[in-house]
């Protein structure tokens, strides 16, 4: 494939490019539409490997050079590190090389190991994180479009690490956007109506997740995710908040998702209010010096 070719070129100038001898394979860590991810050790080091699958290289290669020529640039304690881009000649291939998460995503968090309902603080440093993650994102121009559990990672100690990038774009000069992506069930009403949209898409994606952390239970269980955000759109739907403690919590959650975006709040005004609303929340268990280093 030429473009790859050429990609390749592009890393081997940057001094990104990574031999495939110098990484050993290990087990699956997951399954999507963009391909494999597998846990590696690269020259001693435990990374992550997300191989790309032949079909999303020839049906999607404009999100496969986006994720790739993208990550390496973002430099922010709350996204995923990267370490390197792999090439392979025969068969065709590419895979992006991270830093490892040993303990998975938030979606395994909440409901596999229930690290959060052991450490109920964590909620708040996870939250803070991914809206600092956000933030960086949006001043540097970039929309991640697929705010979802399953795309925030936690580092050793319980950080947010922000991942997968195949869906963001740089915003336009006007700072709008069209286009449907991402999850139903996280996805803006703006742009579940196909209309223009802006970053404030990812504001809403991220209260859907936040609530979702404090609610212990999946947005809109029991709907299906079409009907769901047909339910957004039409009906104002939006997901029960009946076990988040905080009223301070539940108001800057439903500033976040909105129905109109110049309503929703910006980064500055969430973190504060996270930050306020973790130093007060009693079911936290921890004060808010605690809950900063709570991972730990």
């Amino acid at each position: 494939m030429d473009g790859l070719k050429s990609l390749e070129s592009e890393f081997q100038n940057e001094g990104w490019l990574l031999k495939e001898k110098d990484l050993k394979f290990g087990s699956i860590l997951g399954r999507g539409a963009a391909g494999i991810t597998y846990e590696a050790d690269f020259n001693g080091k435990k990374v992550a490997i997300k191989a790309y699958s032949m079909q999303i290289l020839k049906k999607d290669f404009g999100s496969v050079k986006i994720e790739m020529t993208l990550l390496p640039k973002l430099k922010h304690p709350n996204i995923v590190g990267f370490v390197g881009i792999c090439f392979r000649a025969d068969p065709v291939t590419a895979a992006l090389v991270m830093d490892f998460a040993p303990n998975g995503d938030l979606t395994r968090a909440l409901y596999e190991t229930k690290v959060l309902l052991k450490k109920p603080p964590l909620r708040y440093s996870i939250a803070i994180g991914l809206a600092k993650a956000i933030q960086y994102l949006h001043k540097e121009d970039i929309i991640h479009r697929d705010i979802k559990p399953g795309n925030v990672l936690l580092s050793e100690t319980n950080e947010c690490l922000l991942t997968d990038f195949g869906f963001s774009r740089f915003i336009d000069s006007d700072g709008r956007m069209t286009g449907e992506t991402g999850s139903y069930k996280y996805m803006a009403p703006e742009v579940v109506r196909h209309g223009p949209y802006s970053a404030k898409a990812d504001t809403y994606s991220f209260a859907i997740v936040v609530n979702e952390m404090f609610m212990n239970e999946h947005p809109f269980e029991h709907v299906l995710p079409l009907h769901a955000a047909m339910g957004v759109v039409k009906k104002n739907l939006r997901p029960t908040q009946r076990k988040v403690k905080s009223e301070q919590l539940k108001k800057i959650i439903a500033k976040c998702w909105d129905g109109e975006p110049t309503n929703r709040p910006d980064w500055d005004e969430v973190i504060r209010e996270l930050e306020s609303a973790a130093s007060t929340d009693k079911t936290s268990g921890s004060l808010f010096g605690r809950i900063m280093h709570a991972a730990q």
